[in-house]
């Protein structure tokens, strides 16, 4: 995990040169969040270059394979869970069927589906993206789902799984970056990067870091020049300073 205090005094220290002010903590968290956001969707970019180098045998070998570092970071993001019908808790609000379909919402840090599975017989679930293909699908009377063969629709908020008869899934996907504890590094689902202080000093206004009210990036340390640059570039935006916003996006680009 990248510390969300050493990524605060180099940005201060980048971006406030002989003046105090230009980076509050309020501001920070405001583009901390953004920064982190933005790299993490950048890795999705990065899988797809990879891919193709892999693809078209350029791609190095090993622990040097381009390919293996993006799938190594982004596993850090992939979540399993369980969806039942006898055991849905209050969040899932599993909603009314249509034509057939186990229906239920999608958890609220999702962001990309990556496979489904049927839990008591652990059967693969065909994924389908297009609703006027999975129209055809369910009107064939070759191809329509059953137990053995079912589907699932991904539509903008909700799964549908047919048959109805499908009682329950484990899905597995990426997760959408949060925050980690401090202290402990585990991921706090509730909470993004924040960086906070305890005011000791009312008349001198001295601060100190708050471990306890503060959470680090939900990055890996090696994205730590990236989250640097991101945060001073997006900063050179709201200063309107060209010099800010120049460094940061040739940091950004030299990465």
């Amino acid at each position: 995990m990248i510390s969300v205090q050493r990524v605060y005094e180099v940005v201060r220290d980048i971006c406030n040169k002989d003046q105090k002010g230009f980076v509050t903590p309020n501001v920070f968290n405001t583009l901390a969040r953004m920064a982190q956001q933005n790299i993490y969707n950048e890795m999705f970019s990065e899988l797809k270059l990879a891919t193709a180098l892999r693809a078209s045998g350029r791609d190095a070998g090993r622990d040097k394979s381009a390919y293996k570092m993006v799938e190594e970071d982004l596993s850090t993001f992939i979540r399993t869970r369980n969806v039942q019908i006898d055991s849905l808790v209050s969040e899932d609000l599993l909603l009314n069927g249509e034509d057939g379909a186990f229906i239920f919402r999608r958890p609220e840090d999702f962001t990309r589906l990556i496979a489904m599975n049927v839990i008591d017989t652990d059967t693969s679930v065909e994924l389908i993206f297009d609703n006027e293909k999975a129209s055809r699908i369910l009107n064939s009377n070759l191809s329509a789902p059953t137990e053995e063969f079912p589907v699932v629709l991904e539509m903008t908020d909700v799964f549908q799984v047919f048959p109805s008869t499908v009682d329950g899934v484990s899905m597995r996907y990426y997760r959408q970056p949060r925050s980690r504890i401090v202290s402990t590094g585990l991921v706090d689902f509730s909470a993004h990067p924040t960086y906070s202080t305890l005011e000791i000093d009312q008349a001198t206004g001295f601060t100190l870091f708050n471990e306890f009210d503060s959470r680090n990036f939900d990055l890996p340390e090696h994205y730590i020049n990236e989250v640097v640059s991101e945060i001073v570039k997006m900063t050179g935006v709201r200063l309107r300073d060209t010099t800010l916003a120049a460094y940061g996006l040739q940091q950004t680009q030299a990465e």
